[in-house]
Formats: C-alpha cells, structure tokens, sequence
C-alpha cells in the first residue's frame, strides 16, 4: 500500500487506484487488510481506524462492514463520504472527529486503530439497528477483547457518542452475567415491565448429576427462570433440559425454589403474558 497521485492509475497496469492520493500495487481486489489501510491513508495522517473496521484487526469476528469509520483529531476536511465505486463492493470511508484521538490509539498496531473499549463504543454507536448494537458490546466482553470497567471508562472520554446510554445500560446487564442475545433480551423485558432485575445470571447450582446453572435468580422469591432458544429445541438436547430442570427442583425442594421456563420465541412473542407470569410471583 502507498500513496500515488491520479496519474498513477492511467501509467501503470502494476497499480489500481482506490480512494483520493491512494492506490495498491496490484489489479486484483483489495484485501481487508489493505481496504482499512486505504481509508486511513485517504482521511488524515492522524487518523485511526475505529468501530467494526478496529474491531476485526483486534480480532472480532464480524462482517466485513459495508463502511469503515475512520477517527481523525481534528477538524474533517474531506468530504464525509469519499468512495471508491469501482471496487467490489465499494469502498466507502467515513471520517469521524474523535477528542482525545492520542490518548484513545492503540500503542503499536497497524494500521493505526483505536483500542479496544472505543471501538467498541463507536461500533455500538453506528451499528445498524439497536439490537445489533448490543450484541458488539456484548460479544466483545464475552470474547475477552474488552471489560466492563475499560469500556465504562472509554464512555467518560466519548461522552457524546451516538447509543452511549444503551451501550452502558447493556453493560450493567454484561456486568450482571448476561452475554447471550435471549439473556440480554430478557433483561430488556423486566425493565420495560418494571420488575426487579435478577439478583444474578448463570448462578451455578449442585445436583446429583453435576454442576447445573440457571439463566436467573432472585433469592428474595427463591426464582429460578431457564431461557430456551432454538438450540434446545432439537428433540434430544430438549430430553436432557427437561431431566435437568426436574433434577434442579428436586435437590432443591427443602430450599422451596421455584422454577419458570419461557422461550426466545415467548420473549419476542409472549410478552405481556411472561410479565403477568413473573409479577404472580413477585408479588
């Protein structure tokens, strides 16, 4: 990858050029690797690049984004969307003003990136839709690539972020255990009806057949709730979930818990009646 002028698309088959000022010395299709190299030769000699684009050369699995974000430290002098049309797909770049860029880059990777708990931020911020938005938060603490407590302090620097809100409401439920989409859903739900979040997620309990966890637990009901997505619906592992649930309650029966079981499809479904279920017990 390096830097050419226009010309250097007409004189030469060895190149082809992608962004403004930018070309790759080959005239086959751009790898990942030099697309995110491109938009961050193309935005600014500052820049770095931040949000799904940052989060792949950190080593999250996600699609290769339809757009790659790039954050520069000043203010944008190129237009706010600059685009390659001739590649497949497009290469589209755009520029974003980050305060604090210097403190926010990571050390010593390249191409030059923002760390991790910004990424994450910036990616949540201009995910497509809420509820994926959530998923990258947290997907990225449960792959490690992040910490509640790094992301939380990153959100102090962005303070005007785009989902900022949600993403530090998601991490409290992250902080909570929830990891899962059906987990994070559920949370979501209690607090749309009003009702008490679960005192903790995935609490491991013994029975005679080993170490068991429920999905929720609220000690002051003595409530255990088992969230059932599409993978238990398979005839045998359903078998084992239903020995599993009897075996919770019956080594379990001097400590009077009760056991509730909803679907993904009664979360998305079923939500004023899973409310009526929970309050009837919470009462």
């Amino acid at each position: 990858m390096t830097a050419a002028g226009w010309k250097w698309q007409f004189t030469s088959k060895r190149w082809q050029h992608v962004l403004p000022g930018v070309a790759v010395a080959h005239r086959g299709v751009p790898s990942d690797r030099e697309r995110a190299w491109a938009a961050v030769l193309a935005a600014d000699e500052h820049a770095a690049l931040t949000g799904d684009a940052a989060l792949i050369e950190l080593g999250m699995t996600l699609p290769r984004p339809a757009v790659i974000h790039v954050a520069t430290p000043g203010r944008i002098k190129t237009p706010p969307k600059s685009g390659a049309d001739h590649l497949d797909p497009p290469l589209v770049v755009v520029p974003h003003r980050v305060v604090r860029l210097v403190d926010l880059k990571h050390p010593v990777k390249s191409p030059p990136l923002l760390r991790a708990p910004a990424a994450v931020l910036h990616s949540a911020a201009w995910a497509v839709s809420d509820r994926a938005a959530e998923w990258r938060v947290a997907a990225a603490v449960q792959q490690r690539l992040v910490t509640v407590a790094s992301v939380r302090s990153a959100a102090q620097v962005l303070h005007h972020v785009p989902r900022r809100a949600l993403t530090l409401e998601v991490l409290e439920d992250v902080d909570l255990g929830a990891t899962a989409r059906s987990e994070l859903d559920f949370l979501g739900l209690l607090r749309e009806l009003g009702l008490p979040l679960p005192d903790r997620l995935q609490r491991p309990v013994r029975t005679s057949t080993g170490k068991r966890y429920l999905d929720a637990w609220w000690e002051r009901w003595r409530l255990a709730v088992e969230i059932d997505g599409a993978q238990h619906m398979d005839v045998r592992g359903w078998d084992a979930d239903t020995l599993r649930a009897n075996s919770i309650l019956v080594e379990h029966l001097s400590d009077r818990a009760l056991l509730m079981r909803f679907t993904t499809g009664n979360l998305r479904h079923d939500r004023s009646l899973v409310g009526q279920q929970l309050t009837s017990v919470m009462r």
